[in-house]
């Protein structure tokens, strides 16, 4: 099942994403943007999001509260570690990579070390571990460093969201595959955000089972925000319509738009002109599944109920 703008604002859930945060300091527009696991194409989805906006001289900007990155990715090998994070992205919008973007980054020395240096608002406080592709568990950190890293996080918020009048807030890997207190990325700022919610899943892994997971796995806080799912990475349609019916059973929640399977461009290096080539091409796939009509016809932010947990 794909919705309709008008079959989005007309859900019952609706009025629980009109609840925003309390202590929210943002009055614009802007979805937080999850995903079913590592790897199904949550920046692929965020920069086409982030780049048809600009198109239309939208003033908008990501956030990224923890990236993980390492030397092997193309994207701004030439940048500073602690600005690779969201260079594709900050691209999309039109803008600079600043740490408020992207307040706590940990650059790996290769993809198979699972120990890197870390990045608070753009300095180098040590080394950490991480678990798995792109996640950092604060449960893992000292208490000095788990402070840091959230105060950074939530003054890189607040410091973005009286910037801009329309935010992208970004995940890391799998939203539930740590425990909610450890979760900058995809529960803590998340909550404190109070945006609507949508779960990037991909056509070819969208097993009911995860989607179980993921649902109970998430704060009520959460689930009240979600709106439904994006099925990414679309090639063979007869399959992503199998795939859909899954997604909506399994969660019962739409399936709010597909987008169609785009790798990077051929010959994609990093290079500025690739990246922006890259982000053109991501932008007319989003255009094409119809998301940005829902996205459209959110409303803006305002003062609601949710609490963040510190």
């Amino acid at each position: 099942m794909v919705v309709t703008a008008q079959e989005m604002s007309n859900r019952g859930g609706m009025v629980l994403v009109l609840k925003k945060a309390a202590s929210s300091p943002f009055r614009g527009q802007g979805v937080t943007v999850l995903g079913m696991s590592a790897g199904v194409g949550k920046t692929a989805v965020s920069i086409g999001i982030l780049r048809s906006l600009s198109r239309r001289g939208v003033d908008c900007a990501p956030f990224k509260a923890v990236a993980v990155v390492t030397p092997d990715e193309y994207a701004g090998r030439s940048l500073p570690p602690w600005r690779r994070g969201v260079v594709q992205s900050c691209t999309a919008a039109g803008t600079v990579p600043r740490w408020w973007h992207n307040p706590v980054l940990v650059n790996l020395p290769d993809a198979r070390t699972p120990v890197g240096d870390l990045y608070v608002r753009g300095r180098r406080l040590g080394r950490v571990p991480v678990t798995g592709a792109d996640r950092l568990d604060l449960g893992s950190l000292p208490d000095r460093l788990r402070r840091r890293c959230q105060d950074a996080v939530e003054e890189g918020y607040r410091r973005l969201a009286g910037e801009v009048p329309w935010l992208l807030v970004e995940g890391a890997a799998g939203a539930g595959d740590l425990p909610p207190a450890a979760d900058l990325a995809n529960r803590i700022l998340p909550e404190l955000a109070g945006l609507p919610v949508i779960v990037v899943a991909s056509a070819r892994q969208a097993d009911p089972a995860d989607v179980s997971r993921l649902t109970d796995r998430l704060t009520p806080a959460l689930r009240a925000l979600l709106l439904g799912f994006v099925l990414n990475r679309v090639s063979d349609h007869p399959a992503a319509d199998a795939a859909a019916q899954r997604l909506a059973r399994a969660s019962r929640l739409p399936v709010l738009a597909r987008i169609t399977d785009a790798p990077p461009p051929l010959g994609y290096d990093g290079s500025p002109e690739k990246i922006d080539l890259m982000c053109e091409y991501r932008a007319s796939c989003v255009d094409e599944s119809g998301l940005m009509r829902l996205l459209d016809a959110l409303p803006a932010a305002r003062p609601g109920l949710v609490e963040a947990t510190r």
